[in-house]
């Protein structure tokens, strides 16, 4: 009788170990987690030019709080109609507390572009709040 309440016990104490590994394990998992979310990066480090070798696609962020953008394609970045031709453009931008930068293209029929902030060496542009990521972009001059 004696055994089964030391088997009983032993088994008790495997699984409040095996939870209790499990925990740690989860805690550890989570905390790495917590590093993947929105990453607020210094406005001051953001102007530049970033480019995007595969396309030639670029943005220079102003420190004044203008951009310039050359060589998008419409699949890039949203246009009212989808048949207006893209051509440069420019606009103003605007830094959120979190880490999305807006750009406010001045032509009218474009919607304002997101440009989602990394680091500020690497943005990617996501037109649509809701949509993709269209491209990939690296900061090839400080400003």
């Amino acid at each position: 009788m004696d055994t089964r309440v030391d088997m009983k016990t032993a088994r008790g104490t495997g699984r409040s170990g095996f939870v209790a590994a499990l925990s740690a394990l989860m805690t550890v998992l989570v905390s790495g987690c917590a590093g993947l979310g929105p990453v607020h990066v210094d406005p001051g480090g953001l102007p530049g030019v970033y480019r995007n070798d595969d396309t030639g696609a670029e943005i220079r962020l102003d420190a004044g709080g203008r951009f310039s953008a050359v060589g998008f394609s419409q699949e890039d970045v949203e246009i009212d109609g989808g048949t207006a031709p893209l051509g440069d453009f420019g606009g103003t931008w605007d830094p959120t507390p979190s880490n999305f930068v807006y750009l406010e293209p001045e032509p009218d029929g474009m919607s304002d572009i997101q440009l989602w902030t990394v680091s500020s060496k690497k943005v990617y542009l996501q037109p649509d709040v809701d949509g993709p990521i269209t491209l990939t972009l690296v900061k090839v001059k400080d400003s």
